[in-house]
């Protein structure tokens, strides 16, 4: 209960804009069926359904942090980009917004889906979604496996609703590798299938990799827990000479801040900050001295609900 964990959760959003600007291109020049084929040995030199990125419309949805960064790459391919988000959120670039799921779903050439995992996302885009795109239209998911209806997304694809697809993220994935997996989707036209690598790159992993160590040697030398899972966050700041740090968690009960306060209260408490998470509070108090008896310490560690305590 008194053992932060640290996560990265942003770093490999770069990544995953980039597999899906990959993928758009893919789609468009039809090159997963074209290496497929030259691959057993079969030569097809076509154009029929091709065409250039530059001048469509990319819909995206869910703009998050993810889907931001994806339209400014797009941007630079001279894609025009409109995106739907149930929050208001500040356009960059020249993107556009739009009031409804559908008005997107009607307009775009493309559609990539970066969502979270929330579940009113589930099946968010079904039957009745992938009916009002384009027939000329490509379908994006990078994001979230439980986002799209993949039986519908199959049956779409078959009958010609939309023109291909693009999945990096599956309802009900293998857990690991060599794992037997089956989709609807297998052996369409013009369909690109990758394993949930969208966000795994070595440039995000060490991203990733240096932010938490970042974050865990703040952790111990000033008792800062910002990036933990399951801890209150609290940035902490620099510790000033002549100076001595608290850091006590605990459980987020009535009356405890006013026990704590009264055992602190013998000392000049510079400034202290508090914070709750369900049911741990985590409190840092800059106390004036050099020395901290360990009597401080002992007291604080016998209140009925404290989790640890730390003097840096």
């Amino acid at each position: 209960m008194g053992i932060p964990v640290f996560t990265s959760p942003f770093q490999h959003q770069g990544s995953v804009a980039e597999i899906t600007i990959s993928f758009i291109v893919l789609l468009a020049r039809q090159i997963g069926d074209r290496s497929r084929e030259i691959h057993t040995g079969e030569w097809n030199k076509i154009s029929a359904g091709c065409t250039e990125v530059r001048g469509k419309t990319l819909g995206i949805v869910g703009y998050g942090q993810v889907g931001s960064q994806l339209g400014v790459m797009a941007e630079a391919l001279s894609l025009e980009v409109v995106f739907y988000d149930v929050n208001s959120v500040m356009p960059m670039g020249r993107a556009k917004p739009r009031k409804t799921l559908d008005e997107l779903l009607a307009e775009s050439d493309y559609v990539a889906i970066n969502v979270t995992s929330d579940p009113e996302n589930v099946k968010l885009i079904g039957k009745r979604e992938l009916g009002l795109m384009k027939k000329t239209a490509y379908l994006i998911n990078a994001s979230n496996g439980d986002a799209v209806d993949i039986d519908a997304l199959a049956e779409a694809l078959k009958a010609g609703q939309i023109r291909g697809a693009a999945i990096d993220a599956f309802p009900n994935q293998p857990r690991g590798n060599k794992s037997e997996f089956k989709t609807p989707l297998m052996g369409l036209k013009n369909v690109l299938m990758t394993p949930n690598i969208g966000d795994v790159t070595i440039e995000g992993d060490m991203r990733v990799g240096t932010e938490v160590a970042n974050a865990v040697v703040a952790n111990i030398k000033l008792g800062s827990t910002v990036g933990t899972a399951n801890f209150p966050s609290i940035s902490a700041w620099p510790l000033k000479a002549g100076t001595r740090r608290i850091v006590n968690v605990h459980r987020n009960v009535r009356g405890v801040l006013q026990e704590i306060d009264y055992i602190l209260s013998s000392y000049n408490v510079g400034k202290q900050i508090l914070d709750t998470k369900e049911s741990l509070g985590y409190i840092i108090a800059d106390i004036a001295t050099e020395e901290v008896t360990t009597e401080i310490v002992s007291q604080l560690a016998l209140l009925a609900h404290t989790v640890k305590t730390r003097i840096l």
